[in-house]
């Protein structure tokens, strides 16, 4: 019965946990550097529990051979994700400089209705950048690029809260850049975009964890560990929903996949490309310098 409980309200109650200390750390003027640590630390313990309670496979638990391999790029995500925000930050304000932004707009509208278009509008270039990414045409430079950046979060052939660390420096900037410069060049305030960022990173801590939730409705608003299992699959009818947060546009598009059951498996299709080791951190980094041969893995 605690089982089932759990399947049924752990992503809900996590989500409404995290809104509402955001929404206290806004009201009360809180810090908002220790308030997203102490979420993102709450909501990474909790799934790691799930995990282990009412895992979506047996098989995609975290073994111990993976275990250095998943602190490495846990380690380098936490390094890169602070460098890229840094920068795409950066690069963000230079160019608002020369930016009429529409934040009297916002502020004449109710904060719920706000993060709901905030959370839309950021969405849309992140979701043509991973759409774009998945291409891999071996004869353009830039699609073939663009996947083999990507496909480092492709390769590990199980799903749980460690993967969501398996991600490119260069996806990592791009990201950013894409998200956040939306946000501050429309003029949303500062409390709009923590709150979505605090949702953008449990949200990505939920899709990719090994829990077996059940969530009904909720995978047509977020992205939820059901809906973003299918994204990994080997079988390229199913690895659509490019949605990183929100399957809004996966809708709009018709890229949104959903159906009953589980994933078969999960990794990058092999042609005829070679792709880096699972176990080697440094050739996954690389791995975008290589030359391309005839044909590239399309998923």
């Amino acid at each position: 019965m605690v089982n089932i409980i759990l399947k049924y309200l752990s992503v809900p109650v996590l989500l409404l946990f995290g809104w509402l200390l955001s929404s206290l750390t806004i009201t009360f003027q809180w810090n908002y550097e220790l308030a997203a640590v102490g979420i993102f630390l709450f909501t990474s313990v909790l799934i790691l529990i799930l995990e282990k309670i009412i895992p979506l496979k047996s098989e995609w638990k975290t073994k111990r051979e993976e275990t250095a391999i998943d602190i490495k790029h846990l380690l380098s995500a936490a390094i890169f994700d602070a460098l890229g925000k840094a920068f795409a930050l950066g690069l963000i304000l230079f160019i608002y400089r020369w930016f009429d932004s529409g934040v009297g707009v916002w502020e004449r509208l109710p904060f719920v209705l706000v993060f709901v278009i905030a959370n839309i509008a950021s969405e849309f270039l992140p979701y043509v950048y991973h759409r774009i990414s998945h291409v891999g045409k071996p004869n353009s430079v830039l699609n073939l690029f663009l996947w083999k950046v990507h496909s480092i979060h492709h390769l590990p052939v199980s799903l749980n809260w460690f993967k969501t660390s398996w991600i490119h420096p260069v996806n990592m900037f791009l990201n950013t850049f894409l998200k956040y410069g939306v946000l501050m060049l429309l003029g949303f305030d500062e409390g709009v975009i923590f709150v979505i960022g605090i949702t953008h990173v449990m949200i990505a801590y939920l899709s990719h964890a090994n829990i077996d939730s059940k969530t009904g409705v909720l995978d047509y608003v977020i992205v939820t560990p059901k809906v973003h299992q299918f994204h990994h699959s080997k079988d390229l009818k199913e690895a659509r929903n490019f949605g990183n947060i929100l399957p809004f546009w996966d809708l709009v598009f018709n890229t949104y996949y959903n159906r009953k059951g589980t994933v078969e498996e999960v990794g990058v299709t092999e042609t005829d490309y070679t792709y880096p080791e699972q176990t080697t951190l440094i050739k996954q980094w690389l791995f975008p310098l290589y030359a391309g041969r005839n044909c590239c893995s399309s998923k």
